[in-house]
């Protein structure tokens, strides 16, 4: 008996890619993560690397997704960048109906835990990095 595709989907525990508030992909050294954040300039244009986990990280979903954002963008704008690319199924999956919360996923910037969608989006040498894991209701503990 096949494996429900469902099921397949999601092989990742939580705390398999959590430690200590920082997300696994977000190997940097300490002074890569803090260079992350400089300003590179004012207006200049924010490069931002979008890790995708969970069941929001399908086939047709290529890790990292590259975005261009405006200076001075914040996390509900990478959201909402979200919304536009992959439809708005994908956007109320991420938010609450305000737009102003997360619902089953955890968002971190740059390693760390985000709380609301105006956390802002630095520029810098390197890219931001965004990383979003999905939940389904039965998962997180």
């Amino acid at each position: 008996m096949d494996p429900d595709p469902e099921e397949a989907e999601m092989s990742v525990r939580w705390d398999a890619v959590v430690k200590n508030k920082a997300y696994w992909s977000s190997r940097r050294a300490p002074d890569a993560a803090a260079a992350g954040t400089e300003a590179a300039g004012p207006g200049a244009p924010v490069e931002v690397q979008v890790w995708l986990f969970g069941r929001l990280a399908g086939p047709e979903v290529t890790n990292p997704l590259m975005l261009q954002l405006a200076a001075g963008c914040a996390l509900r704008d990478v959201i909402g960048e979200l919304g536009r690319r992959f439809g708005p199924d994908v956007l109320r999956t991420l938010v609450s109906e305000s737009g102003e919360s997360f619902n089953t996923c955890r968002v971190f910037v740059n390693g760390e835990a985000a709380r609301d969608m105006a956390t802002p989006i630095c520029a810098g040498p390197a890219a931001a990095t965004v990383e979003i894991i999905l939940f389904r209701e039965i998962e997180g503990g």
